[in-house]
């Protein structure tokens, strides 16, 4: 009996064990924190590929868009935690304060820190997808989420619901630690490239 390389099975499997190496290896860069950034950049860079049925390495081309996202990565990423942490000093202030001038700024800032939210959800598979300038990304990040809301409602419900089984079943740790972080950013990528289409359209005429 003669094995058939073109067997779907065997290419589905192929895929899973692919994307839980890709899942370990992505972990394992984002050790030294700093890292997180590039990794992140270079791990969309990859699902994107995937959800755009571009098959190829992923493990390979994961190292190479790494190294060429690296500092730009970096420094994107400073970018955003610095504004996350500013955000959750901020809330936390206005909320100790409880007086209404504090509830109404708490409001307003916490509107702010989930588009800022959103926009980090956004500028890493920017960055994986079109050549820009590392404000030019950021300032990108920012108007794809204000200008896409059912777009950033539905990544953003992504996200909260991954939280959501973290934190009500214990067990989705073992899932996010095997492949859950090259899944979610594979299911992200979908939705990115469904989004991004029209602006690759225009980059190309350009």
């Amino acid at each position: 009996m003669r094995l058939s390389l073109d067997n779907p099975v065997l290419d589905y499997m192929n895929t899973v064990v692919q994307f839980i190496a890709l899942n370990l290896i992505y972990l394992i860069c984002c050790l030294p924190v700093l890292t997180i950034g590039p990794a992140t950049a270079a791990l969309y860079q990859v699902t994107l590929r995937e959800a755009r049925r571009e098959h190829g390495y992923l493990i390979r081309k994961f190292f190479q868009h790494m190294k060429e996202m690296f500092f730009q990565g970096i420094f994107v990423f400073f970018l955003f935690t610095a504004g996350l942490f500013a955000a959750v000093y901020a809330l936390v202030f206005w909320f100790a304060l409880g007086t209404p001038t504090g509830t109404a700024a708490f409001a307003v800032t916490l509107l702010l820190a989930a588009v800022v939210f959103c926009a980090m959800i956004y500028v890493f598979p920017l960055m994986a997808r079109f050549q820009n300038s590392s404000f030019g990304t950021v300032k990108n990040a920012f108007l794809f989420a204000l200008s896409n809301p059912m777009y950033s409602f539905a990544l953003l419900l992504i996200q909260l619901f991954l939280v959501s089984l973290l934190y009500l079943f214990p067990v989705m740790k073992v899932f996010m630690i095997v492949i859950g972080f090259s899944f979610t950013a594979y299911c992200n990528s979908l939705i990115f490239t469904r989004l991004f289409r029209p602006y690759e359209k225009t980059a190309e005429n350009d």
